[in-house]
């Protein structure tokens, strides 16, 4: 019987040292409608809360406080709390609770909304996908890109490469200046029209500075050889087709990410390419009519050192390309199932085609023309192959700039996407706040969006805590686009969300996903998300505030790429704070707190800010950061 006796009183404690109380009903119910207004809210938890430590607040709309203040512990009604509300109207009000337990003084958050005689408070919600861009807008970005290369490009040749020798080569030299002006000038006001008399200011000014560069660039040409000579002249011509690039630039997805180094990588972008693209066109129309009358041996001197040029500008593009794309696609196959992937695709494969065209002039036509050989003929069919080739580049990057990268910041709080089984789900929610929420669910195949599911459902979990499991079901928004709104993700914390997407005749699709549901704007997160891969570590401290020299917690939930629990790591924690800690430099966590749960238990620690790195013993290691108050 005192075995029996002590192993209950055991588990009691063992209950104990790990309960919370949490969030169980209220009434008013999260998100009920009401005929009249209540007099009182009662929110019951799952274990007794102290009433001096917990606070129970309801706010309208503007956020003032329409309760009493005078939150009690029902004394009929158990781990109850209850607050009297003054005389409200019609109207939606939140109801934001905080409670600590009477039991081992874990403190948990969360809030609900309700409404009388009025719809529930007004949630965010996450804009449609953006709109396929226009052949208008096709047309004007390409010829833009055409007008730039062959401004750079052509001033460019002309003064490195090969400086035109004769009347019918500098005649043509002038022709193509006025062709690329002119191609500039028709792209930029193609791009006006497109976006109509509501085009954003900042968009027409830089697109009538390129016009007026292309402008320039043409009136140079009617301006004296005595005043001005031929080299000035070439070099006020690569000057403003760089100026005209730079404003292809800054209305670029690179300009909208406000990152002065995706910025850079960009503009360094469109010189490699307008040099390259601006200096094949350059040798066929200025150059290769006069080819017959060269020499052959300095036609494959022109080519050595144009293919040279053109090597160099493609180490650029793809470095500058590849950099930027990391940054811009979210999954592998973003490349055949984004508008965004397919026209990034189409131009890899383009500049592939366009680099054995150029490795044939570097390796085989111009060395056998520098030795004297007959090798013109296939040159410049060459030649006429990387024209074609640039021209199919130039749609693909028009393409490519008129439509949003998978990976491009838009109005969600959280946007994630996840592939299974040959579908695409992804998952977006308006915030990231506790309580109400609107949860859109996005999935397509290939690029065809999935609609008619005969069911969309979320489920959601909370990692921190045992709240059971809670089920949303959306409805078809748009084609495609499920969405669901209501209060599940009601406490601060970290929850798994399972989408379910049901078809007629296979089985379920399901994927997984790590919401971080945080306090508002100007406060402290208190659980983060660390990514040490292969893992994910959803790190928070218990209490949420640690006090200076109070006994706290670190809690280490550890789970894989499905969100599984890991179990058998071992976890190392280092200190560093505003002042030395040697006891907590190394703490060591042995036990487990159930499937990948990990504590480490710290004595206390001084006022600050402290940085805990946490490392796992197959893996890395990351940070997390703790504020301590005095």
């Amino acid at each position: 019987m005192a075995a029996l006796v002590a192993a209950f009183v055991l588990i009691l404690m063992g209950g104990a040292a790990t309960a919370h109380a949490n969030y169980v009903k209220s009434n008013p119910a999260s998100d009920a409608r009401l005929t009249k207004p209540p007099t009182e809210v009662r929110v019951t938890f799952s274990e007794t809360p102290d009433a001096r430590g917990s606070d129970v607040a309801v706010l309208d709309v503007s956020a003032n406080r329409v309760d009493k203040h005078d939150v009690t512990l029902v004394s009929d009604e158990p781990n109850t709390l209850r607050v009297s509300l003054g005389a409200i109207g019609d109207g939606g009000y939140i109801v934001s609770w905080t409670t600590v337990s009477a039991v081992d003084g874990h403190e948990t958050k969360g809030a609900f909304a309700f409404a009388v005689n009025a719809p529930l408070p007004p949630i965010l919600d996450v804009g449609p996908s953006a709109p396929p861009p226009t052949a208008l807008e096709i047309a004007g970005r390409a010829l833009s890109y055409a007008g730039v290369a062959l401004l750079t490009g052509l001033a460019f040749f002309t003064m490195f490469i090969r400086v035109p020798s004769a009347d019918a080569e500098a005649r043509r030299e002038r022709r193509l200046v006025i062709v690329g002006g002119a191609v500039l000038v028709a792209g930029s006001a193609l791009l006006v029209l497109n976006q109509g008399a509501n085009i954003p200011g900042r968009l027409l000014v830089l697109l009538a500075l390129r016009a007026l560069a292309a402008v320039a660039a043409i009136a140079m040409l009617a301006v004296p050889s005595r005043l001005l000579p031929a080299d000035a002249r070439r070099e006020a011509t690569a000057f403003f087709g760089l100026a005209a690039g730079l404003t292809a630039t800054l209305v670029s997805h690179a300009a909208a990410l406000g990152d002065l180094r995706y910025v850079a990588l960009d503009y360094l972008h469109v010189i490699a390419i307008s040099i390259w693209l601006g200096g094949v066109v350059t040798f066929a129309y200025v150059v290769m009519p006069s080819a017959r009358a060269d020499d052959p041996k300095e036609l494959g001197r022109t080519i050595w050192r144009f293919s040279l040029t053109a090597l160099a500008a493609v180490a650029v593009i793809i470095t500058t390309g590849t950099l930027q794309a990391l940054d811009r696609l979210v999954l592998v196959e973003d490349f055949v199932e984004t508008p965004y992937g397919i026209a990034l695709l189409a131009k890899i494969v383009l500049l592939a085609g366009l680099l054995g065209l150029g490795g044939l002039n570097l390796r085989v036509w111009g060395p056998r023309m520098r030795r004297g050989l007959a090798a013109s003929t296939q040159f410049w069919r060459g030649v006429m192959g990387e024209t074609a080739l640039f021209a199919g580049v130039l749609v693909a990057a028009a393409f490519l700039t008129s439509v949003a990268p998978p990976a491009q910041a838009n109005g969600a709080a959280f946007d994630e996407t996840r592939h299974t089984s040959d579908i695409r789900i992804e998952l977006l929610t308006a915030t990231t706040l506790p309580g109400r929420n609107r949860f859109i669910v996005r999935v397509q195949q290939g690029l065809t969006p999935i609609t008619g599911a005969e069911k969309v459902a979320l489920r959601f979990t909370m990692v921190e805590h045992d709240m059971g499991e809670q089920e949303l079901v959306a409805t078809e928004r748009a084609p495609g686009v499920y969405v669901a709104e209501g209060s599940p993700t009601a406490m601060l914390g970290t929850w798994k969300v399972q989408v379910i997407v049901r078809l007629a005749g296979r089985p379920d699709v399901t994927a997984l996903f790590t919401v971080p549901v945080s306090q508002p704007a100007g406060q402290e997160a208190t659980t983060k998300v660390i990514a040490i891969p292969p893992y994910q570590l959803i790190v928070f401290s218990e209490p949420l505030q640690p006090q200076a020299g109070a006994p706290l917690t670190i809690n280490v939930v550890v789970v894989d790429s499905k969100g599984d629990p890991v179990t058998g790591r071992k976890l190392h924690a280092t200190f560093n704070g505003p002042v030395a800690a040697p006891p907590l430099d190394a703490v060591e966590n042995t036990a487990e707190l159930g499937p990948g749960r990990y504590r480490f238990t710290v004595p206390g620690l001084d006022a600050g800010s402290w940085k805990i790195t946490i490392s796992v013993s197959d893996a890395g290691s990351g940070v997390f950061d703790l504020e301590v108050t005095r």
